[in-house]
């Protein structure tokens, strides 16, 4: 013989039954709270899409807005303003950068390429200098630059007439150079 013991509700205990009316009562509740709940969600969701619908709206005036010709004009014109306030802002900078540099490059060396990459901090220099002496001279005074952690001498060749019309050694050196010389 099985017997099921029920703790939740014991059997002695007398259960409240509801009546027609109080059934019906509670079952129109029901079905006007169902109705309330499912007014408000339609209500809201309609005043959201009208809302979205609104900003959508908006957003596609401000693409067409933005790709027109005088907003492309606009834009192209503040671009050029920015690196020319870029450019104008480094000028003084540089100049003093490039004067206290010339100082330790001798007469008998021409530049012809001076260029500065700033990611890796270094300074490429193209030139010909007079012959070899004059090069390993522009060599150890370059190492006593104060901005200078290493130099790496990349290639050095004898040449006899080059485009801008000098004769010499054309050579390329690359400068580590010391990230304290460059603060602004």
């Amino acid at each position: 013989m099985v017997t099921n013991i029920n703790l939740a509700a014991p059997e002695n205990e007398k259960k409240t039954m509801l009546t027609g009316k109080a059934a019906l009562v509670l079952s129109i509740l029901l079905v006007l709270l169902t109705l309330f709940v499912f007014g408000a969600v339609s209500y809201f969701k309609n005043s959201y899409s009208v809302q979205a619908a609104q900003a959508e709206s908006d957003i596609n005036k401000e693409k067409a807005i933005m790709s027109g010709k005088t907003y492309s004009e606009l834009f192209d014109f503040q671009e050029r303003l920015t690196l020319l306030d870029g450019v104008l802002g480094n000028h003084s900078y540089w100049d003093s950068f490039l004067k206290n540099f010339s100082q330790y490059i001798i007469p008998d060396v021409h530049l012809t390429g001076l260029t500065f990459n700033d990611k890796d901090k270094t300074l490429n220099i193209k030139g010909i200098a007079s012959n070899f002496e004059v090069l390993s001279r522009e060599i150890i005074l370059l190492k006593s630059y104060p901005g200078a952690d290493s130099i790496e001498f990349k290639n050095a060749s004898e040449s006899t007439q080059s485009g801008d019309g000098q004769s010499g050694v054309s050579f390329e050196l690359n400068i580590k150079t010391n990230p304290s010389v460059l603060k602004k």
